[in-house]
């Protein structure tokens, strides 16, 4: 898929976004922008990530996932696969997310530790 235009890439954007505003809900921002140290574009979702620190505060800080939009990139779904795979985890509430302590992507699984989703 050649991302040479603005347009293509505004409309690439948007339709992930769309994508993963039906996974989960309101927890990704996506957008795209050009890096020139690779030439190319990136696509970027950038959401919050929540860690519980051991006097029980949760600390919440900015995480991003990113893709090149180089001459291999054909569509979103390894973007989109990233979030698919942690939507448990992402939509669990934030004390749940910051409790849990395995890999997001296992999140409700049985042998993981921590709660399973609501």
């Amino acid at each position: 898929m050649n991302k040479g235009n603005g347009q293509t890439i505004a409309q690439e954007v948007k339709s992930t976004q769309k994508e993963l505003d039906k996974l989960v809900p309101g927890k990704v921002k996506v957008s795209a922008e050009w890096d020139s140290d690779r030439r190319c574009t990136i696509l970027i979702g950038e959401y919050d990530s929540h860690t519980m620190l051991q006097d029980g505060r949760v600390v919440t800080n900015k995480s991003t996932w990113t893709e090149s939009m180089d001459r291999f990139y054909t569509d979103n779904k390894l973007f989109v696969g990233f979030f698919k795979q942690r939507a448990n985890y992402m939509n669990a509430s934030i004390v749940e997310q910051a409790a849990f302590n395995d890999h997001p992507s296992q999140f409700g699984c049985s042998w993981a530790q921590g709660p399973a989703p609501v």
